[in-house]
């Protein structure tokens, strides 16, 4: 068995692990892309205009403003970490990347 194969996996299948790598950063991709666009439909809904003529509907745009800041807040570390975990995936697949074809002996014709 080469050294860069996973062990068998699941119902026999052997997966490179370069495979697994962009699988894996591939999905971290995904998830924060996902995050990104969430973010930025929620700051669309988002305004720096609150009326100030009827007290009821100064309150519930404060709140509305207030429920808006609080979601954004509450995605903003994992936004952070999946940015950060993004990088170092694509560091790690590209050096495994350059390792292996360093390390591969040329094809012998």
């Amino acid at each position: 068995m080469r050294s860069d194969k996973m062990p068998e996996f699941l119902w026999g299948f052997r997966m490179d692990t370069l495979v697994v790598l962009f699988a894996v950063w591939g999905l971290v991709t995904i998830l924060f892309l996902g995050l990104i666009f969430y973010r930025s439909r929620l700051t669309k809904k988002e305004t720096d205009w609150i009326p100030l003529s009827d007290d009821a509907k100064e309150d519930q745009a404060i709140e509305a403003q207030k429920v808006i800041e609080m979601k954004t807040q509450k995605i903003t570390i994992p936004i952070r970490a999946l940015g950060v975990i993004w990088v170092v995936m694509l560091v790690v697949v590209v050096g495994f990347w350059f390792y292996h074809g360093i390390m591969t002996p040329p094809p012998i014709k």
